[in-house]
């Protein structure tokens, strides 16, 4: 074995452990980044390199986008907090160098390396439902076990690209094609199972992706009308099936009062200040004694402050009075649902886009009806955009340093009386505004400029992994630090230079 054949071998089997590791571990992740950085510098081909660079010098565009973080030094005070992030920040700069001035994968490399990718995800979903089926889980977030969910929700929705892409391949068994068609619709299922709704999101806009695709590759003909009927079906069905499930949760049915008194004959409240929920306003058909005594027929649980909250919502979920029939109406499943303090019916189906909707109408309501906002993930993202926005406005130019922006938001968020003022170290949760604040509106421009600019300079390079990749991030930045977490540095920083310099585009299916 050559020495060169010697260092491709660790290139290659380095890069599919790496991800692997994406959606499973930050350790590995890290420690294979470093091999993969001393295996490159060990080949000390530098003249080979050298000639590499100059023939791929797009790729320096993505590296770069370290370079510009260096602005977020200039206003910095806290250089502890800003080394740390710098530091975390080096696989934008060394990932693409590596990949475009090393050897490139075959075809059949790069289909492992993908498919290495597929297998991770799967089998993390796998462990996830096992973990679902043998532990109590309050909260559907807990079945992410190795890396959080939203991330993870980013890796499954690459992860249905790169099945997807595999079956356009031409030379294929079909047998192949079967398996990749069905781990589509397993990682669907699983991905409305978690209802992480920013991943259900990407995926609704990467489905329009792939048919804008198609309708772009394929030749006029019947074929090109018929994805267009396809897409507009699509579109007009998904946009129906989600206005009537808001229609149904905030249409008030109990509009009409039919009963002031229970069956034993005790007097119902109506609470009119109360919110709508599934269809029925929560306070109305109220009678708090029945429901405590019928409670200490179900179940042995205390019958507490918190509890009896949770009772009231999920009897008004089920749309059943609240007094000692509706408590008695309720099945074993449900009392155990309500010992859980699971608060609505809906939030118990396994899948589907209701779930995920209905708990953020469920905080919108609360917003609109208390201004209560600190046990809502997205009113606090809102919370937390308005504080960025009003830090930025101060210091569009070069932002406040990216040591100092996490303080400079919460030292808004104080001075704003924000109910979320206690939460220190958040951070915006948009990647746009983060930048802004860490190095001003140059660092922002320059990441713009780096998810666009091979759309206009590389575009023979462009293919679906790459601009599906795109789509990804983009989406993603818009509610989310992306790029401030591991494997979303991973993911951008690996895959973007991988499909843009690899041998991805091949004889495909029209």
């Amino acid at each position: 074995m050559t020495r060169e054949r010697f260092h491709h071998i660790i290139y290659f089997v380095g890069t599919m452990v790496l991800v692997a590791s994406m959606p499973l571990s930050h350790f590995s992740m890290g420690l294979t980044s470093l091999i993969l950085f001393l295996n490159w510098l060990a080949e000390w081909n530098w003249k080979e390199k050298w000639t590499n660079l100059k023939a791929n010098s797009e790729g320096l565009v993505f590296a770069g986008l370290f370079i510009a973080c260096l602005l977020g030094l200039i206003k910095t005070d806290d250089w502890a907090f800003a080394s740390h992030n710098l530091l975390s920040k080096l696989p934008l700069f060394f990932a693409p160098i590596v990949i475009i001035t090393t050897k490139p994968f075959s075809k059949k490399e790069l289909d492992w390396v993908l498919n290495a990718f597929v297998i991770s995800t799967v089998f993390c979903c796998v462990c996830s439902i096992v973990y679902w089926m043998t532990h109590t889980v309050s909260n559907i977030r807990q079945i992410s076990i190795f890396i959080d969910h939203i991330r993870f929700s980013l890796c499954i929705d690459l992860s249905i690209v790169f099945c997807f892409y595999f079956l356009t391949q031409v030379r294929q068994r079909r047998w192949l094609n079967w398996i990749y068609f069905g781990l589509i619709l397993f990682l669907m299922a699983y991905l409305f199972f978690a209802q992480t709704l920013t991943g259900i999101i990407v995926l609704a806009a990467l489905f329009v992706v792939f048919l804008f695709y198609s309708l772009i590759s394929m030749p006029v003909g019947w074929k090109r009308i018929a994805s267009i009927v396809v897409l507009l079906a699509a579109i007009s069905v998904g946009t129906f099936y989600t206005g009537d499930i808001c229609y149904q949760y905030f249409r008030n049915k109990d509009e009409d009062i039919t009963a002031t008194h229970t069956a034993l004959g005790n007097e119902y409240e109506f609470d009119e200040d109360t919110p709508v929920e599934s269809g029925h306003r929560i306070g109305y058909y109220v009678c708090k004694p029945e429901l405590q005594t019928a409670w200490a027929l179900r179940s042995d649980t205390l019958y507490d402050g918190l509890l009896e909250q949770t009772l009231i919502r999920y009897l008004n979920s089920k749309g059943l009075h609240k007094d000692y029939a509706g408590v008695m109406a309720l099945d074993e499943e449900d009392v155990q649902n309500v010992e859980r303090h699971i608060a609505n019916y809906d939030y118990t189906r396994p899948f589907g886009l209701r779930r995920a909707l209905y708990q953020n109408f469920f905080s919108l309501s609360m917003f609109w009806q208390y201004r209560y906002i600190d046990n809502s993930t997205l009113l606090q993202r809102i919370e937390l955009w308005r504080a960025s926005i009003a830090v930025v406005k101060d210091n569009w130019l070069l932002g406040v340093g990216i040591g100092d922006f996490k303080h400079a938001l919460d030292e808004q968020l104080a001075s704003q009386n924000s109910v979320i003022a206690h939460k220190q170290n958040r951070g915006s949760h948009s990647q746009f505004l983060t930048y802004w604040l860490m190095g001003g509106v140059f660092l922002v421009l320059y990441f713009l400029f780096v998810l666009i600019f091979p759309f206009f300079k590389m575009r023979k390079k462009i293919n679906l992994l790459f601009i599906s990749l795109i789509f990804i991030i983009f989406i993603s930045c818009i509610a989310e630090d992306t790029i401030e977490t591991q494997t979303g540095r991973m993911l951008f920083s690996v895959f973007a230079p991988l499909f843009l310099f690899q041998p991805v585009n091949q004889e495909q299916d029209s």
